[in-house]
């Protein structure tokens, strides 16, 4: 065989083996397929589109998620853009959405205290309206829509409805110069009006422990819950006291600390025996003295929430 034959031969060859090699890595190649991204995609359309690669899509575990709309893709394996054969699985992770809550009882909380509350429980503070009512003070929740324990999504909104309290009332003041102080405070107090600075004078012309002066002056307009001062005619000396245990313990629910004022009304005038910080459930001792009957005014986070008598 001549060298010019056998050169012949040998391009043959080589051009037949390579012809070989890249029609076999053709057809390897073109069982291989790219994995397509099907995150954020309902599951059925994630579905939809691994099929038209050939491909297989199983569910696994599912997961909340604050970004990922329940029953979509949020997370697969293998990931986008990895070659597989066709007819590979791919697994993917479904979004449950934003987990759900339930609706904390909001009534009777203030405002402040009512957005605290619905942040603890993952929960935004939705849109106000305020009525004028004496059902609770003034600033407080009287209504919420959802109701509580309603089951929400997580980040959804509750919309509240605010006292503004009663509505401002006036009185004409009375005479009450002349009168017995024991009977003016409990008139006063039945009007919702309070006893605020009292002085002590001996007076000709006036029964012992009966008004001498008085200011709002009688005519004048005095507004619901206003104080007025009184003067009394009776000597320091002729004043009996006694000594009175005060025990309060704060009420729980709503915030863990609470701003506590505990203010006494007695002969005295008004008096603030207590104005701090407490504890939910934590207790309150003070032993004070007082004249006359006592009346102990409790308030919660400035808001008077109740009164206790001491005869």
């Amino acid at each position: 065989m001549n060298i010019k034959k056998l050169k012949t031969i040998s391009v043959f060859a080589l051009f037949f083996f390579l012809t070989v090699y890249l029609t076999m890595a053709y057809v390897i190649r073109g069982k291989s397929v790219v994995i397509p991204n099907v995150k954020g995609y309902q599951v059925q359309e994630a579905r939809k589109k691994l099929i038209e690669k050939g491909l297989y899509l199983k569910e696994g575990t599912e997961s909340f998620s604050e970004t990922v709309p329940g029953g979509c893709v949020m997370a697969q394996d293998p990931l986008e853009g990895a070659y597989v054969k066709a007819g590979r699985t791919v697994y993917v992770t479904v979004s449950r959405g934003l987990k759900m809550v339930s609706v904390p009882d909001l009534r009777e909380q203030n405002a402040r205290q009512a957005k605290i509350i619905l942040l603890q429980n993952g929960l935004n503070f939705g849109t106000t309206a305020r009525v004028a009512t004496k059902a609770v003070p003034e600033g407080c929740v009287l209504a919420q829509n959802p109701a509580a324990n309603t089951m929400l999504k997580r980040n959804s909104s509750v919309n509240v409805l605010l006292s503004t309290g009663e509505k401002e009332v006036y009185y004409i003041m009375p005479n009450i110069i002349g009168k017995k102080y024991e009977m003016i405070r409990k008139s006063l107090h039945n009007f919702n009006l309070n006893i605020g600075k009292v002085s002590y004078g001996k007076l000709t012309g006036f029964d012992k422990g009966t008004v001498t002066d008085q200011s709002p002056l009688p005519g004048l307009k005095i507004k619901k819950g206003g104080s007025v001062e009184l003067t009394v005619n009776l000597s320091d000396s002729e004043k009996k006291y006694r000594l009175v245990n005060i025990l309060y313990t704060v009420k729980k629910g709503g915030l863990g600390m609470k701003r506590v004022r505990l203010v006494l009304l007695d002969n005295d005038g008004s008096r603030e025996i207590y104005n701090d910080m407490a504890r939910a459930g934590g207790i309150i001792e003070n032993a004070v003295k007082v004249s006359g009957e006592a009346i102990l005014q409790v308030y919660i986070n400035n808001e008077l929430l109740e009164e206790r008598k001491y005869e």
